[in-house]
């Protein structure tokens, strides 16, 4: 096996999240969790569960939302 040095830098682009947006993440998650719970539980139907979804997505803004829309 052979091992070479690589030269150059890489540069790393760093994210700063505020505690706003790490607070959003976490509502986002747990709402999403308790709509998954009444969906399996028959409670609400899946367009029930997705319109819900969308609705918490936008008002949430977790952190990868443009992928979920």
């Amino acid at each position: 096996m052979r091992v070479e040095k690589l030269e150059g830098e890489k540069e790393v682009i760093k994210s700063k999240y505020t505690e706003r947006d790490l607070n959003a993440e976490l509502n986002f998650y747990l709402s999403d969790k308790f709509m998954q719970d009444l969906f399996l539980l028959d409670e609400i139907s899946l367009e029930e569960y997705r319109k819900i979804r969308r609705e918490n997505i936008k008002k949430f803004r977790p952190i990868l939302s443009e992928l979920m829309l």
